[in-house]
């Protein structure tokens, strides 16, 4: 992907259709739209795998999203997986999701998906954010998801949390579809070692970030701390990164802390 960061819009769009198996699905009506595009980004949309019985296969799809100069923008989707014994890895490329979603049925059926429970979801996150005059595409970590129970982890965090402007039910109702979930330390603000005579002062924020089941994520961010009368561990959650941040500076400021 690193590559891509140095190619025009047109030339990432001459790749695709080059590599792909079926580059006549695209519609020409499509491609001339294309032919305005300023911007392009990149984005891991799922992916699945088997490893036993082998050999090892692997299935991935991906979104390719073109900024036009009007301010509108086209996506293209892509079909990662690996071929028949010696046929290495092939590809398909789509203009519609549903077509995507009913070749990435096929293949798995081939993979053996009865035999895939460990399966596994992932998404890269990108930006149209690209250094002046020079249009391309920025390729950040990907995460990887731990599928299953998404929901009901989302439940039990908002259950604990303890603040009174943590998200309420419309969040529950939106994170009830979610496939996959993955949590993260953020690394700030820190622990505090305490003044002579206390105990250290326990201060964490973890984003726990949820792949919805139409391929979009949303993130909650948990707030740990004991900066509490008896200093008891307790939970906050927020929507926002900054508000949780705030919010520890708070307690820190009110303990004479500087977090």
């Amino acid at each position: 992907m690193s590559e891509e960061a140095h190619l025009t819009p047109a030339h990432h769009l001459h790749e695709l259709l080059a590599r792909a198996q079926n580059p006549f699905d695209v519609p020409d009506a499509v491609l001339h739209r294309l032919r305005d595009a300023v911007m392009f980004q990149v984005e891991l949309y799922g992916w699945r795998h088997r490893n036993s019985p082998p050999p090892a296969l692997r299935c991935s799809s991906f979104r390719h999203v073109f900024l036009l100069a009007d301010g509108a923008s086209v996506l293209l989707w892509e079909l990662c997986y690996d071929g028949p014994e010696g046929a290495g890895e092939l590809h398909e490329v789509y203009d519609d999701a549903e077509a995507l979603a009913r070749s990435e049925r096929r293949v798995h059926r081939q993979m053996g998906e009865a035999h895939t429970p460990d399966a596994s979801f992932g998404i890269t996150r990108t930006s149209f954010d690209s250094p002046p005059g020079r249009p391309g595409a920025e390729v950040f970590p990907a995460r990887e998801y731990v599928r299953g129970g998404s929901a009901e982890h989302a439940r039990r965090l908002l259950r604990r949390a303890e603040n009174p402007d943590r998200p309420g039910e419309e969040t529950l109702r939106q994170l009830a579809t979610a496939l996959g979930h993955h949590i993260t330390h953020v690394p700030k603000p820190h622990a505090h070692p305490g003044g002579p005579g206390e105990g250290q002062v326990w201060c964490a924020v973890y984003e726990h970030a949820f792949l919805l089941a139409d391929g979009y994520e949303v993130s909650l961010y948990e707030l740990e701390h004991n900066m509490t009368a008896g200093g008891r561990l307790v939970c906050e959650v927020y929507l926002e990164e900054s508000v949780a941040d705030q919010a520890a500076h708070r307690l820190g400021r009110g303990r004479g802390l500087d977090l």
